[in-house]
């Protein structure tokens, strides 16, 4: 919705930025969202001092945030751990055998899936079965357990790997 102003003018619509400020539009300028809702002005407000509880309520406030970022900040750093401790564990080559157990695959073997992320050949046993909407997909449990590190650190949102 737009604000319009009726004038006398040979332009009778008018938005109100665009003509010319009138003495009895001065009042209009001290309402409106900019304006400081005590009535004071900003110069004034920022000479006056906090209160010692004013003060305290603040400092417990950026206290609380600190700490909670800290305790986020651990969560992540628990998923990651718990990610590179799978990746160093792996038993196989992801070729012949399985990534993660390290079983034999093949004819001679246990059955054998790709994963859909990393394109390493998993046994049935280390790989999930995703449904997806077209077909099923076989992820291995590093995937897995990537994608869920990406979801909860909120790196799918930020774009990025948390360190």
């Amino acid at each position: 919705m737009t604000d319009t102003v009726f004038s006398n003018s040979s332009n009778r619509w008018m938005y109100p930025s665009d003509r010319p400020l009138q003495s009895n539009d001065k009042e209009q300028l001290q309402a409106g969202w900019s304006v400081h809702p005590g009535g004071q002005p900003d110069r004034q407000r920022k000479q006056e001092e906090l209160t010692d509880e004013e003060k305290e309520i603040i400092n417990r406030v950026i206290a609380r945030a600190e700490k909670m970022e800290e305790m986020e900040q651990e969560r992540i750093g628990r998923l990651v751990d718990r990610l590179e401790n799978m990746r160093k564990n792996v038993a196989g080559d992801g070729v012949n055998r399985c990534i993660l157990c390290g079983e034999q695959l093949g004819m001679l073997g246990s059955a054998c899936v790709v994963c859909e992320d990393c394109k390493k050949n998993v046994c049935t046993k280390c790989g999930v079965e995703t449904n997806n909407r077209l077909h099923s997909v076989w992820l291995c449990k590093i995937c897995i357990e990537q994608r869920e590190v990406w979801k909860r650190s909120g790196a799918w949102f930020f774009k990025g790997f948390p360190k």
